[in-house]
């Protein structure tokens, strides 16, 4: 009689199992699904989704820390009410966002899981139907855990760091370990859930967490027909943020393609300027070595020469050498070029130095200088030369210095 009673209630466990852990997550993700809030959104209205940059190690680190209840499912859950299986709940944890999405923490989940066994069983206490033989369990439970986090409202409508409700289904496996009346059991065991992270400030979020762990049957002392047995928690709590705890958007990648389009057409265009300089300094250089053309009129050849004018130093009478410079340049390429030409020399004085005498005879030296020059030196016909001497009268420049001369025309 036992043995059926035992076997049929195995057989519900399963299903009383499922539909406990479903109804909480569907209470929780129901919450959490009509909250989801719109992120970030461009222009035409559409959900932008990163990429972000990535974070600092010590970046959008929280820790968390939670109280609620166990309730365990073993091989005699049906002895009692489901009021009387409530065990206290306690997790701790510590972890880190890696993307607005995707996270990982590592917790402690447990403090005490209650039920019923046949018999004295590993973790029995007092007995609760002496007919049925029937005990009371109650066992220690520490679950240490590694969970992998998804942000479902980041992923699926845009991370926005100023959400109210974000709705976060995880999974994770650990080691547990069941203990009482001098005698434990470790196993390995794996959980999956769904955490409701509630804004409370940039610095705090109220939890919601239903989790429930899949474990070895004998975890409870018990051995069985069932292959796996587990313990269902829901617990309330808080989660603090610590250090940096945002994410900032990647900026966008550049399309480099117009600016290289443009960089080669710069480069044609400088090869082509490169080209145009080449053949401006040719051109240049040829000019330079031009000798001066003879122009042909009525058949006779003549040169058009334009005036000349050699500066004097103040009060002198004599050229330098740069100005006799340009006295031998202007004699071959104008006087020498048309014998037939005849040319006027003028000499002249500033008015704002001196006397008038003495500026008139100072020009007829200067003029009387040149003319020598041009006679003796270049055997210049006395033909072809007419002299005047002006003085200061006839001061063509605003500036004095510029009036020490003797001008050359024709």
């Amino acid at each position: 009689m036992r043995v059926l009673l035992i076997s049929t209630k195995r057989n519900n466990m399963t299903t009383r199992l499922v539909k406990s852990f479903l109804t909480g997550l569907f209470v929780l993700a129901s919450g959490g699904i009509l909250a989801q809030e719109n992120g970030n959104r461009d222009e035409q209205n559409k959900v932008v989704r990163g990429p972000y940059e990535t974070n600092r190690f010590f970046d959008n680190i929280f820790i968390g820390a939670a109280g609620g209840v166990n309730i365990y499912h073993g091989e005699n859950d049906s002895y009692g009410a489901l009021g009387r299986r409530l065990a206290p709940a306690l997790d701790v944890n510590v972890g880190k966002w890696f993307t607005p999405s995707v996270g990982a923490c590592i917790g402690y989940s447990g403090i005490n899981a209650k039920g019923w066994t046949v018999g004295q069983t590993l973790y029995a206490k007092e007995l609760f139907d002496k007919k049925a033989d029937i005990y009371n369990e109650k066992f220690g439970v520490s679950y240490l855990h590694t969970d992998f986090l998804w942000n479902f409202s980041n992923a699926v409508s845009g991370y926005k760091e100023t959400r109210t409700w974000n709705f976060v289904p995880f999974f994770g496996a650990g080691w547990a370990r069941s203990y009482g009346n001098r005698a434990y059991d470790n196993e390995f065991a794996m959980s999956i859930g769904l955490l409701n992270n509630i804004r409370l400030c940039d610095l705090a979020d109220l939890t919601l967490e239903a989790r429930h762990m899949f474990v070895n049957q004998r975890f409870d002392g018990v051995s069985g027909d069932s292959k796996s047995e587990g313990m269902t928690s829901v617990t309330i709590g808080l989660t603090f943020k610590l250090n940096r705890r945002n994410f900032k958007r990647a900026a966008a990648p550049v399309d480099v393609k117009p600016y290289l389009n443009r960089i080669e057409v710069l480069e044609d265009d400088n090869t082509t300027l490169a080209g145009k300089n080449r053949r401006l300094a040719d051109e240049n250089e040829a000019l330079r070595n031009r000798k001066p053309e003879t122009v042909i009129v009525e058949g006779e050849n003549k040169v058009s020469a334009t005036p000349v004018a050699l500066f004097f130093k103040i009060g002198q009478a004599t050229l330098d050498k740069k100005e006799l410079t340009n006295l031998d340049f202007y004699v071959k390429n104008a006087l020498e070029a048309d014998r037939n030409k005849t040319f006027t020399l003028y000499g002249g004085a500033d008015k704002a130095t001196g006397t008038a005498a003495f500026n008139q005879k100072l020009s007829e030296k200067r003029m009387q200088y040149v003319y020598e020059i041009l006679i003796e030196k270049y055997d210049i016909s006395k033909d072809r030369l007419r002299t005047v001497a002006e003085g200061d009268r006839n001061n063509r420049f605003p500036e004095p210095e510029l009036n020490r001369t003797v001008i050359i025309m024709e």
